[in-house]
């Protein structure tokens, strides 16, 4: 009998530890992952610039406008030169209480030398976030790509927006045309899983959001956890299978979705570093 009590006493201990950790630690611990990218396409510029993503925050009340301040020192402390945000910026706007306003203005405490860039998600269609989310990055300062691209003469690159592919309009025929042989071409898609069928149009890198790189992890549950269209690509970085030996990555966000939780799947923010390679320009 005391066996059995002892027993219990550890599984209810080792149970509010997971928990404890997973509500109130690990949504908390926003690592800085650092990606080194080579390629015969980046430019001698390129390779001096930095780009910093970040995805997925997801405000409610578990994620708060003082959590986002905090994001923006951390993207500010890399001094980035073009900052990118793939998507799902409010968790659901129809129950969401905080002052967009809010948002905007700290969001425009991002400094990027070289412009900030962003993309819808699929909650930022939900709820009735289509307007505002586009006001609030307007705000902020950030460029929005709907089925849009800009080329960065200087540095030559190109960084192209793919709308939501679960309730945006994404063009694919349209933004293919912005593919620039000459360049480096970015492509920025919030659902990976996307990337299946633009793979042979040659973008040297995709970057993405959406899995939160499963936010919970439990073994054997990935297709129930994972969300549609972040199946195959979860989390870090993947080679595709194409001429320009294309990459795509995949952030595990910053904030939470549906449960307040994450466990082993910390959140990240991700700097990336280019050099040219042997063959390059």
């Amino acid at each position: 009998m005391k066996r059995i009590i002892k027993l219990s006493l550890f599984l209810t201990l080792i149970i509010f530890f997971i928990y404890s950790y997973a509500r109130f630690i690990e949504p908390k611990l926003i690592a800085i992952k650092t990606s080194k990218i080579t390629s015969q396409y980046i430019s001698k510029e390129l390779s001096n610039i930095k780009i910093v993503q970040f995805s997925d925050t997801h405000i409610s009340d578990y994620f708060t406008i003082k959590d986002l301040m905090k994001t923006v020192k951390k993207i500010n402390k890399l001094n980035p030169d073009i900052v990118l945000f793939t998507g799902d910026l409010i968790d659901n706007y129809s129950e969401s209480t905080i002052d967009s306003k809010k948002i905007s203005y700290v969001l425009s405490l991002i400094d990027a030398t070289l412009g900030k860039y962003s993309v819808y998600g699929n909650h930022d269609y939900g709820g009735g976030a289509t307007r505002i989310y586009k006001e609030i990055m307007n705000d902020a300062g950030f460029k929005l790509l709907i089925n849009d691209s800009v080329y960065l003469k200087e540095y030559n690159l190109t960084i192209t927006g793919l709308d939501d592919a679960l309730f945006g309009n994404p063009d694919i025929d349209n933004i293919t045309k912005f593919i620039n042989k000459e360049a480096y071409n970015i492509l920025l898609c919030h659902e990976p899983d996307i990337i299946d069928y633009i793979v042979d149009y040659n973008f040297d890198l995709a970057i993405s959001g959406h899995s939160h790189g499963e936010q919970v992890k439990i073994p054997f549950m990935d297709d129930i956890i994972l969300p549609p269209l972040a199946k195959t690509y979860v989390k870090g970085m993947y080679e595709l299978d194409s001429d320009r030996e294309g990459k795509i990555y995949v952030n595990k966000g910053i904030g939470t979705s549906k449960i307040p939780f994450r466990f082993l799947a910390p959140p990240e923010i991700t700097l990336f570093k280019f050099s040219i390679s042997k063959d390059g320009l």
